[in-house]
């Protein structure tokens, strides 16, 4: 398992489709998924999400943090999905 620390969003850098998942609660992380990593707040260190894979952690998935109100993303600039996905039709 691995602690990945997000990064913190940078100007102009929302995307349209994109939302910003809210903690409420500092002690509970916002997402639980099946995979391996943790995804804290690059300020504070606080937990975010639990075991997630990292199709599941995109440019898409803002987390304002509970302890400090950082905007997280995470990081996943080199990032390549698998493939063998289901193709789009056109």
């Amino acid at each position: 398992m691995a602690i990945i620390e997000m990064r913190e969003v940078r100007e102009g850098e929302v995307p349209p489709d994109g939302g910003t998942a809210v903690q409420d609660d500092p002690d509970r992380p916002v997402f639980h998924g099946n995979g391996q990593d943790d995804y804290v707040c690059c300020t504070c260190g606080n937990v975010l999400a639990t075991s997630m894979q990292p199709v599941q952690m995109t440019k898409k998935v803002r987390i304002r943090c509970g302890r400090c109100s950082t905007v997280n993303v995470s990081v996943v600039d080199g990032y390549v999905a698998p493939s063998g996905g289901p193709k789009r039709q056109e």
